[in-house]
């Protein structure tokens, strides 16, 4: 009698502790992870959020993204374009996306050795912002474009969304209302069109965004639906410029039904984080000196891949392009 009580007691303290897991989900990086904590649920609420890194991170080393070395030479007519939207006027904010940015700038200066550098924030990318800067006719980085010379780099970090539709996805200046998204909202096709008229040497894109409709978001705000609408089949119809243009490239940060987290130890995006560390030579697989697509591609998505499942589910980051080109020489 004694031992069935035994049982009963043990099987009651498993259920509990089963209950106690699946409770302890929270808002973390820019989406839900699930904290394995063996207290009751009453410890951890979704108004009180626990530290990932308490159960993850704890005793990592993180890379020092925010130094870097000597910078190297200039390059001749290169430019970069910067873009982080963190705050937005009526939709919730992007966490560390201007951060992001800044920090992406620096790098290009130091390490691309880029001549040119231009950034913008919430504060600029307002209104017809894309349209104005990019257009390939009378847009302001027309005219900085030098047509076989210029070497472009284009990194952006905010909030995307796909269109009502499934079949488009955009990017987002501050100001975008809900019932406007794709009005005001610049289409990354568009995007691609753009950029592939300015006939540059080189061109790169880095986009540290969510196209799922989730948008990004920290543990510190709940998860909002940008487009306020369930069930989009998300299958875009992208232009391709890299299949006839091999000197043109995207990575992105997630596929586009996947959300784009945020690593809140190190105030950056699990993406843009991992594409410094990348850049400072952790994804010189080789050590030859030399960051091949190919070589930054991999270590995205070993990184990024990996932690983000520990975070919250899997983000697979993305690219576009021709593996075997040199990104960086870091020697």
């Amino acid at each position: 009698m004694k031992r069935c009580f035994l049982k009963i007691v043990l099987c009651l303290s498993c259920l509990l502790l089963v209950l106690s897991v699946s409770a302890q989900k929270k808002i973390s990086g820019r989406s839900n992870p699930i904290h394995f904590s063996f207290g009751s649920a009453k410890e951890t609420t979704a108004d009180s959020p626990q530290s990932v890194q308490n159960h993850y991170f704890s005793g990592r080393d993180f890379v020092a993204i925010d130094s870097l070395p000597e910078a190297v030479p200039v390059t001749p007519y290169s430019v970069a374009v910067v873009i982080g939207v963190e705050q937005y006027d009526y939709i919730p904010t992007a966490p560390y996306a201007s951060r992001d940015a800044q920090l992406m700038a620096r790098y290009f200066k130091t390490l691309f050795g880029v001549e040119k550098v231009l950034i913008y924030t919430h504060a600029e990318a307002t209104g017809f912002f894309f349209d104005n800067l990019l257009d390939s006719e009378a847009g302001d980085l027309a005219r900085l474009i030098t047509k076989g010379k210029t070497d472009l780099y284009v990194y952006y970090s905010g909030h995307g969304v796909p269109s009502s539709g499934g079949d488009e996805l955009y990017l987002l200046p501050s100001d975008v209302k809900h019932r406007l998204i794709e009005k005001q909202g610049y289409s990354l096709n568009e995007l691609f069109v753009q950029l592939s008229k300015y006939e540059t040497r080189s061109t790169t894109l880095f986009i540290d965004a969510c196209f799922s409709g989730l948008g990004k978001f920290s543990y510190k705000e709940n998860p909002v639906n940008l487009i306020r609408t369930k069930g989009i089949d998300i299958k875009p119809i992208m232009n391709q410029p890299w299949v006839d243009n091999p000197s043109f490239q995207v990575f992105m940060s997630s596929s586009y039904n996947q959300a784009s987290l945020v690593l809140d130890e190190v105030k950056a995006g699990l993406f843009t984080y991992f594409l410094a560390a990348g850049l400072q030579g952790e994804a010189d697989l080789n050590q030859d000196g030399n960051i091949t697509a190919s070589e930054m591609d991999h270590y995205l998505q070993m990184q990024v891949t990996d932690w983000s499942k520990r975070i919250y589910e899997v983000q697979t980051p993305c690219f576009f392009g021709n593996p075997n080109r040199v990104l960086l020489k870091t020697k």
